[in-house]
Formats: C-alpha cells, sequence, structure tokens
C-alpha cells in the first residue's frame, strides 16, 4: 500500500513540474498541421504526378508581385481552365463545376496576390459556361479581383452555330459573351472596355475581326497572341505564353515578346510566367517536356520580365501559365517544388540552421516555438541569407521546455520546408519581461536587436 501511494505521489509531482515546466508566454497561434499541411486549392487527394505535378503540400503566400521589379504595378492574372470532373479529362480530385472549389480556388488566389483570372472558354450552354457563371459571382464578392473570358479555338471546332461558319460561330459566342459577362462589375477592363482575349483562333480559321467587333455593341479591346499580335488588326494588345523549349526554356521567344511590346506603348503587353511544360499525360500530348529546374524555370520567367521592364518602362499586365492545367504539367495550384530542406540545431543559446538545396528559391525563414510539439507561436522571421538567431533575446522561460522549428518559406508558390523539431531548455539570466495588464502595456520585444529578424510576430503573448 505504501508502495502504491508513493508512485501515486511521483506521478503527481512529474505531472506537476511537466505544468510548471510549460512557458505561459508561448501563446499559439498556428499549428504544426496547419504550416505543413495542404493551404491550396488543389484537392486534398491529389498525389504527385509522373509529369512534374507536385502532391499537394504547403505553399508560399507570398504575395507573387514580389517578383517583380521594384515599384510595378503589373496586373497579375491566372490562367484558369474549368474542364475538370468530366469523362474527357483526368480525374485532379474535384469538379471545376463545384461552386465551393471555385470559391477555394479563387480565395487561394486572392491569398496569394493574385489579381484575377483569364478563363479558357469553350462555348455556351457547357459546364465550362456554368463553371464560368460561378467564377463571376465568386469574383464579384472578391472586391478588385477580375476575370475575363479567353476564346478558345475550340469553342467554334465544337459549339458552333448550326451551319455558321467560323466567323458566324465567333460572333455568335461574342454576343453570348458580352450579354452574359460583360455587364459584370468584375469583368476586366481596359480603359473602360471590357477585354476579351482568344487561343488559337487566327492559326485555323480566317476571321474578318473589324466585322467581328462591328457586330457587337461593346467595342471591347481585343488580345491577339505573341509578339505579332501588337500588329493583329484591332489589337488592343498581345498576351505571350509558355512555348516548350529544351534549348532555352522559352526565354528567347519571351525576350522577343517584350522587346516587341515596348514599340507599342499604347496597347496591353501582357507577359507570362510559367514554372515549366510537360505534355506526356495528356491525351492530346506529343511528348514535349520542359524542366522546372526546382523552381529556376519559375523564377526565370520572372527576371526576364524584370530585364525589359521598370518603373519607367511598366509592364500593364502578365498571365501564370497556368493556374491549373494538370494535363500539360503547367500547374501552379499544387505548388512548385523548390527541392529545399532545412536543419536546425541549438548551441550555446543559437539557434543554427542550414539549407540544403538552392536557397535562391527561399523568400524567408519563420521561427516557430511550442509548449507541446503541435501548437505554434511565430517568433519572428529572417531573411533569407541568415542562419542563426541568439535565442536568449526573445522572452522564453527559463527551464520550461520548448519545441523549436525554422520553416524555409518559399518564394511566391514554391513550397514551404519545416524543419525537424527541436527540444530547447533557456538557460538565459536575463529577466522576463512582465506579462502586459491594461494597466501596464507590453513594451517592445527585442527582435530590434537582431536586424536580420525582417517580420512582426507574437512575442510574449501579444503582437507587435
Amino acid at each position: 500500500m505504501l508502495r502504491q501511494k508513493f508512485a501515486v505521489a511521483v506521478i503527481f509531482l512529474a505531472s506537476s513540474a511537466l505544468c510548471v515546466a510549460a512557458d505561459s508566454h508561448v501563446i499559439p497561434t498556428t499549428t504544426f498541421v496547419a504550416e505543413t499541411s495542404n493551404n491550396t486549392s488543389a484537392a486534398n487527394a491529389f498525389r504527385a504526378q509522373s509529369n512534374g505535378n507536385g502532391g499537394v503540400g504547403n505553399v508560399s503566400k507570398v504575395n507573387v508581385h514580389s517578383l517583380l521589379y521594384p515599384g510595378a504595378t503589373t496586373k497579375v492574372y491566372a490562367h484558369l481552365v474549368l474542364w475538370f470532373g468530366g469523362a474527357n479529362h483526368m480525374n485532379v480530385g474535384y469538379s471545376s463545376a463545384d461552386k465551393a472549389q471555385v470559391a477555394r480556388q479563387v480565395h487561394d488566389m486572392v491569398e496569394r496576390g493574385i489579381d484575377g483570372v483569364i478563363i479558357d472558354w469553350y462555348g455556351p450552354g457547357n459546364s465550362i459556361d456554368e463553371a464560368t457563371k460561378m467564377v463571376m459571382v465568386e469574383a464579384e464578392s472578391h472586391p478588385g479581383f477580375t476575370f475575363a473570358v479567353m476564346v478558345d479555338k475550340g469553342a467554334i471546332q465544337w459549339n458552333s452555330c448550326s451551319g455558321c461558319t467560323p466567323q458566324q460561330a465567333l460572333i455568335q459566342q461574342l454576343k453570348y459573351v458580352e450579354q452574359t459577362y460583360f455587364g459584370s462589375p468584375a469583368y476586366m477592363r481596359s480603359a473602360g472596355l471590357p477585354v476579351v482575349s482568344n487561343f488559337d483562333i487566327d492559326l485555323s480559321y480566317t476571321i474578318d475581326w473589324p466585322a467581328v467587333r462591328a457586330a457587337l455593341q461593346s467595342s471591347p479591346t481585343f488580345l491577339f497572341q505573341n509578339a505579332n499580335g501588337f500588329t493583329h488588326p484591332l489589337a488592343g494588345g498581345s498576351y505571350s505564353w509558355v512555348i516548350p523549349s529544351t534549348a532555352d526554356l522559352g526565354m528567347q521567344y519571351l525576350d522577343n515578346f517584350y522587346a516587341t511590346g515596348l514599340f507599342f506603348p499604347d496597347q496591353q503587353a501582357v507577359g507570362a510566367a510559367y514554372k515549366g511544360f510537360n505534355d506526356t499525360l495528356a491525351a492530346w500530348g506529343a511528348g514535349r517536356v520542359m524542366s522546372q529546374g526546382c523552381g529556376q524555370t519559375w523564377l526565370q520567367t520572372f527576371s526576364t520580365i524584370n530585364a525589359f521592364h521598370n518603373s519607367s518602362k511598366p509592364l500593364p499586365a502578365m498571365q501564370l501559365v497556368t493556374w491549373n492545367d494538370y494535363e500539360e504539367g503547367t500547374e501552379i495550384e499544387s505548388g512548385i517544388e523548390n527541392c529545399v530542406s532545412v536543419n536546425a540545431i541549438e548551441a550555446a543559446g543559437t539557434l543554427q540552421w542550414t539549407i540544403q538545396g538552392d536557397e535562391s528559391t527561399v523568400d524567408h525563414y519563420t521561427l516557430f516555438v511550442s509548449n507541446d510539439g503541435q501548437n505554434l507561436m511565430p517568433l519572428g522571421d529572417v531573411a533569407s541569407g541568415n542562419h542563426s538567431v541568439g535565442l536568449c533575446e526573445y522572452s522564453l522561460a527559463p527551464g520550461a521546455v520548448h519545441t523549436l522549428y525554422v520553416q524555409a518559406v518559399g518564394k511566391p508558390s514554391l513550397r514551404n520546408h519545416m524543419s525537424e523539431p527541436m527540444t530547447y531548455v533557456p538557460q538565459c539570466t536575463k529577466a522576463l519581461r512582465p506579462r502586459p495588464t491594461r494597466n501596464n502595456p507590453p513594451s517592445s520585444p527585442q527582435l530590434s536587436e537582431h536586424p536580420q529578424v525582417i517580420g512582426k510576430r507574437a512575442v510574449d503573448g501579444f503582437q507587435q
């Protein structure tokens, strides 16, 4: 009996010690699961594919505009396909005509700093058109987020009116777009006029474009394709695309597009950024493959923009090619793998970490502390290129058991990667600051003593 009572007492004391060891200054604002699991609109069930699409993961929500030149006012649009859910396309785990999925996609885009979508449209009266209406409604609920229609050549090929010529079919379809979409307050406009583009129509059909515009009431701004699109009849601008090339990753094509666009400053030049290309899983694939280079292709497409444009020679708009064409291996919805890992250790009160892979794909590091390894409080953000922080500058309770993590936050739409958990028991002699109260407001945490710490994060239970 005495032995049993003694055992109970030991358990009680041990439990009490654990309670004391927990740091009341650590007030979680996120979780390990939230920082490492799927935070995108890609389906949770989506798995990595042989064409380079990564399985779902935790993706950087750093604003995409940060990859552009200083002072950029460029509008960034995502190219969106709405054909998933039918038997004629691969299963990616969701239906494009699901309102909840459309809401998730627009929300994800807004979080990444994307200004709107350009929808690959295949004519009226089909599931893609119904999904486009859902996008319109969702866009209208996000002020500043816009959408536009790109009429695909398939709209003429598969959705022409009976007995119509290609031109008559195009006119009929644009009248439908005019009546159905142009009136939306979220529809994309340039100089007050609705914007409409097309994909490969001129490569497949002979169209009298002045006659097409004359048949419409709204006189829209037409965007055509490639560098020669700037000289197209009625061109209000032109857009660039992803042109698969193993030799130069399509950069010569982009160089030519941007150089040509500078000669037409009154037109809308729409640049392009992409992660790579691989159509080996597409039913129409031709075995075209262009490497992602662990995120380097994505970053290089932005660098090409910055080589031609600046705040004095601005790029009006650009298109991310693509948001979700999984079949051609260009989707960025699930995130772009940058092939890095981060390893952290603590030595003599200093948190140190190393990065495996190309650090140019890392935007910054975020430090986390936890009492239980699962519920996390951010300590701060550290600029890429720095790999250590003195832990005694943070008011963590001496003797309390903490778990630390370092997260390598990718550049926009690249993957985030978390270190393994590391146990840390502060042995600092620095006195804890008192917890803030109504009559004792918080003093500023000591992050300023570390010039490499760039973020404003929760410390001592309050926000900086």
